[in-house]
This record gives C-alpha cells, structure tokens and sequence, in this order.
C-alpha cells in the first residue's frame, strides 16, 4: 500500500524554539505573578481584619492570635513564592535578551559575509566596519546577558 507523500514540514531554528520557549514561560510567569500578588494582599487584609474578631466577635485571644500566626505563616510563603517567581523571571529575561542579541549578531554576520563576497560590486567599507562593531559590541552584550551582569541598553 502507497503512503500518501506529504510536503516537508520546515523546521524551526532550535534559537526560535528556545526564544518561544523562553516567551511562553514569561507570559505563564505573568499570570503565576498576578495570583500571588492577589494572594498576598488577600492575606494582608485578613491578617487586617483577624484582631477584630478578638476585640468585637468574641473570639479567645489565643484562637485569635492562632489564626494570625497562620494567616502570616501563609502571607510569608506566598511573599517568598513572589520572590522566587522574580529570580526566575530575571533569569528568563536575561536569558531571552542574550537569544535576541544572538539572532542580531546572526544577521549581522550573514549581511558582512555578503559583502566581503560581493566581488563584482563596490565594497562599502564603512558599513564593513560598522557591522564588525556592531558584532563586537553585541557579543560582549550576550555574554553579559548570559552571565547576568547584563546592564548596558537594548541594542
């Protein structure tokens, strides 16, 4: 039995797959960080409200303060969860600006390769050397990315 043939799928650049990746899990972090910011005033409003239950609900004062001591147990997991969540996002950030920046020396490189080879036309020199800047400049900015000292702005 014949199969029937089915056109090629392209494949995606694995630099693509990473960068999509990496732009998945931010918007995912994005709503992680709206749910704990909502958990976290919820938490800081009953923790608010608890001594009213003391002072007007006729609640013991131990059970009162029992349930405060379990409201700010909770609010202080949900604030280090928020924390975390941040190293993680910087981490990803960072990690997307180097692919980025990558892409950017990639193209770079192609349009220098180009030229250097057009041997028929005018070499135009200035912009050979504003690529191979560009190139330089681009590679210490990725690697800075990569390693997290990534202060310099976008390029």
């Amino acid at each position: 039995m014949n199969m029937p043939e089915f056109p090629e799928i392209p494949k995606i650049p694995e630099m693509q797959k990473a960068i999509t990746g990496l732009r998945l899990l931010l918007a995912s972090i994005k709503g992680k960080e709206d749910e704990m910011d909502a958990l976290v005033r919820q938490f800081k409003r009953q923790l608010e409200r608890a001594p009213r239950h003391a002072v007007h609900g006729g609640n013991p004062l131990d059970a009162t303060l029992s349930i405060m001591g379990e409201i700010q147990e909770r609010l202080d997991g949900a604030e280090k969860a928020r924390s975390h969540l941040d190293m993680i996002k910087r981490q990803a950030e960072s990690e997307l600006e180097a692919l980025n920046i990558t892409g950017r020396i990639n193209d770079a490189r192609e349009e220098l390769s180009a030229l250097k080879s057009d041997a028929e036309g005018e070499v135009d020199s200035s912009r050979i050397g504003e690529l191979e800047r560009f190139i330089d400049e681009a590679s210490i900015r990725a690697a800075k990315a990569i390693t997290g000292e990534f202060d310099v702005p976008h390029l």
